[in-house]
């Protein structure tokens, strides 16, 4: 309709300015030239060579679908491919949940994933010791899911099972030397970012010696309480103004930043004009995630009770499920630590973010032993030659994942026209979509 690209095109004239500059910056601060001064020094120059190994890629792709009865239908499919060979899965169901979209579509990921460990144990079985195995996305964000009860009724038990296949995916990895490397394209993180801040609180801490100790210290609680609860953060710092005033509006602009949406992609492609890389960092989970691998360690059977009773009564004997549950949420706090750190090949390009085991790069910390996210001082080296030797340019970031990706996507396309009709010829019946269907893309 004319009438409505003229109204956006008025809305775009009037807001030009401030809508460029958050499309192409994102955040401004205050203290943009400390980060980006901070940025700079942590950023080293590319000296790897490329290197030419065995790779295995994997990737997955995922549909869901909801229905007018209220069950849903999901599609999720992974594949691995090696030497020109493909290990493929499929996975179809459907489920009913009162959960809402967003918990049920966390679920139908999760399930994707979980299908790309199976596919990638299948396909190292076949594969050479020392291979690489590179995985979508990232190995520390799979970590970070919670180990609790899924929303689809009939498979609240799964993230049992998830946990499990990592875990053991990730000893065939160690126990055959498999680097594995998880590469995100499209990171969402700021684990770079919030080293940077501490780096910039703990200066500000130095020239406020004077202050009284307890109240230094409750500038650290609030500094750390800051992502999470950032009302009550603001209300503290409030009280502490009362008595120092101007003295802390550096700290505040310090505040303000760690609860602002700022990645570290964001950071690289404003401060950086070069090729290179970041400092490595091993993470840990967050507050909430330390405080989970904590209670699992502790009563594990405790654990299972809390998160996974529903799950349990899906089950003739509840309490073998538990127990069977308690068993497997042991494995969760010996996951390997991951290091990770942000990769720019070409300053024209975006930057790409690679996970790693600690022990691919010669560490030994477990998930349980980081309680706060921390440089580490190891080579990276050759993870930089393998993705050297995989990278095409600007339009084609890793010819291995990339070529994985092109075959094992859905499109929407070939959801509706091929499986949906294929179900329904199968089934012999005509399902009606809910009428949210029509308003919402569920890819």
């Amino acid at each position: 309709m004319p009438e409505f690209l003229e109204d956006f095109s008025e809305q775009i004239r009037v807001k030009k300015e401030r809508i460029r500059d958050i499309l192409t910056r994102g955040r401004t601060s205050p203290l943009d030239r400390d980060i980006g001064d901070l940025l700079r020094a942590h950023w080293l120059p590319i000296t790897a060579t490329p290197i030419e190994t065995e790779v295995i890629a994997v990737d997955g792709s995922r549909a869901l679908r909801p229905y007018a009865s209220g069950a849903f239908l999901y599609i999720v499919r992974s594949l691995a491919l090696w030497r020109g060979r493909r290990f493929r899965l499929l996975e179809a169901d459907s489920f009913l949940s009162k959960a809402n979209v967003h918990n049920i579509s966390t679920f139908i990921d999760a399930r994707m994933e979980y299908l790309e460990f199976e596919v990638a144990k299948a396909a190292l079985k076949d594969s050479p010791a020392g291979s690489i195995l590179l995985m979508d996305g990232s190995l520390h964000g799979r970590m970070a899911r919670l180990p609790r009860a899924s929303p689809a009724e009939g498979m609240k038990y799964f993230m049992l099972q998830y946990f499990e296949s990592l875990y053991q995916l990730l000893e065939l990895c160690r126990l055959n030397n498999i680097m594995i490397l998880g590469i995100s394209k499209d990171s969402r993180s700021s684990f770079l970012r919030d080293h940077l801040l501490n780096v910039l609180l703990r200066q500000e801490l130095d020239k406020l010696a004077d202050l009284d100790p307890q109240d230094r210290n409750r500038l650290v609680t609030l500094f750390n309480e800051a992502p999470e609860n950032p009302a009550h953060t603001f209300a503290g710092l409030r009280a502490l103004k009362e008595r120092y005033g101007d003295r802390l509006a550096r700290f505040e602009e310090i505040l303000r930043e760690v609860v602002a949406a700022r990645t570290d992609h964001q950071l690289i492609r404003n401060y950086v004009k070069t090729a290179g890389y970041t400092l490595s960092m091993e993470l840990a989970l967050d507050r909430k995630g330390v405080k989970r691998v904590e209670q699992i360690k502790q009563s594990p059977r405790n654990y299972a009770r809390i998160h996974f009773g529903e799950a349990a009564l899906e089950f003739p004997d509840p309490e073998g499920f538990i127990e069977e549950a308690a068993e497997k949420l042991k494995l969760i706090p010996d996951l390997p630590a991951i290091v990770s750190f942000h990769l720019l090949l070409d300053p024209r390009d975006t930057p790409i973010r690679v996970d790693t085991p600690g022990w691919v790069l010669g560490r030994s910390n477990r998930l349980c032993d980081i309680k706060q996210s921390q440089p580490v001082p190891v080579d990276v080296n050759n993870i930089i030659g393998v993705l050297l030797a995989g990278y095409a340019g600007l339009r084609d970031y890793n010819i291995w994942l990339r070529q994985v990706d092109e075959e094992v996507r859905l499109s929407r396309e070939t959801v509706d026209k091929l499986y949906i009709s294929t179900l329904e010829k199968i089934l012999e019946i005509t399902v009606i979509h809910s009428r949210g269907y029509r308003r919402v893309r569920y890819p």
